[in-house]
């Protein structure tokens, strides 16, 4: 029998407990930057990341 091993979740957005806001997984690790909550979460950064996260 094979060990099936998980992929890790894909960086990018994921919702919090607190309403309304997000934190950013960076596929490896829970960083220390959150966002006001969109849309469409998870999704992956792209440019202008510094200006939209807060610390």
């Amino acid at each position: 029998m094979r060990d099936s091993v998980s992929a890790p979740a894909k960086a990018g957005w994921y919702p919090t407990p607190v309403h309304d806001r997000e934190r950013y997984w960076d596929g490896v690790r829970w960083t220390e930057m959150f966002r006001q909550a969109r849309a469409s979460a998870p999704t992956s950064i792209g440019g202008g990341v510094g200006s939209e996260a807060t610390v």
